[in-house]
């Protein structure tokens, strides 16, 4: 079981330089896989996004890439166009030998300062033939450190959230063992009231009818099944936490369920403490539920 969230970097190296791989991952419903690079081309762009779709299958993914030339400096080349120079110097003398032309040495800046460049620079870009095993390289380190991290996170959430089960299941014994004891308080109740009337009209009480009242009002309020099914999810939920295969989407599909059969728990109760155990069992799923958010 693995969270969403991490961070993981990687490089990839050769003679021509070096490609940063990073990826920043959160919480999705669905994978999203945005990239931002130096320059690269939209086939190296694609190379990092195939690596990820092939591992992971949910989460934002921030992926940043660079690269850094090996010798920046050998990798530009500054050409000078020599018959240009040659005319602009042959030119400066012929006009310095002209009457009224102050003589004087041409420096290199007043050469730069003429309005035809005779230097031209030139980088020599690598090809992509080049960069993609380096892309391929950093994405595998990036992403091996990613799913570490998140199958670090995973383990932290499955000891919380098998926690909360524990806490549930207690909650929910809790509920079955006040399932009669309710029924027998509603019989207490309704046979004070029957008696304190009939009494005061001098007629006997009818036992037939107390048992009748009794037996639909346990039919009413019988939340037996909800808890028995209810139990049934939990052990499910449980199960899948062992899972190595994505789950979220199917605990947060099944945390429907539960809360579910917790609502019609609630509304079938009659007694105080009934009610507020259910109460706590639905706060417990939802800081359950927000947990499941962060699992891949």
């Amino acid at each position: 079981m693995n969270s969403m969230t991490g961070f993981g970097r990687g490089i990839g190296e050769s003679e021509i330089g070096c490609v940063t791989a990073e990826i920043k991952a959160v919480n999705s419903r669905f994978l999203e896989i945005n990239i931002r690079s130096d320059h690269f081309s939209g086939s190296l762009e694609e190379i990092a996004r195939g690596a990820a779709k092939k591992i992971l299958s949910r989460g934002k993914l921030n992926i940043f890439l660079t690269f850094t030339p090996a010798a920046l400096a050998s990798a530009t080349h500054v050409e000078v166009d020599e018959g240009l120079l040659s005319a602009y110097l042959s030119a400066l003398s012929d006009i310095s030998g002209r009457k009224g032309v102050k003589k004087g040495k041409v420096h290199v800046s007043d050469l730069l300062s003429l309005p035809e460049p005779f230097l031209t620079v030139r980088k020599e870009d690598v090809s992509e033939e080049e960069m993609a095993p380096l892309v391929k390289a950093a994405m595998e380190g990036a992403l091996g450190s990613l799913i570490e991290m998140r199958q670090r996170e995973g383990h932290n959430l499955k000891v919380d959230l098998k926690q909360r089960l524990a806490f549930l299941r207690e909650k929910l014994a809790f509920l079955l063992s006040r399932q009669d004891l309710a029924a027998k308080a509603y019989e207490e109740r309704l046979r004070q009231r029957m008696e304190k009337i009939l009494e005061q009209m001098n007629f006997e009480v009818d036992e037939g009818r107390i048992l009748e009242e009794v037996a639909l009002f346990s039919e009413k309020t019988d939340y037996t099944e909800e808890v028995v099914r209810l139990a049934s999810h939990l052990d499910q939920f449980d199960a899948m936490l062992e899972s190595e295969e994505p789950i979220g989407r199917k605990l947060d599909f099944l945390l429907q369920e539960i809360n579910r059969e917790a609502n019609t728990t609630a509304s079938k109760a009659s007694d105080p403490e009934v009610i507020d155990t259910v109460i706590q069992v639905k706060t417990e799923l939802e800081k359950i539920r927000e947990q499941v958010q962060n699992i891949e």
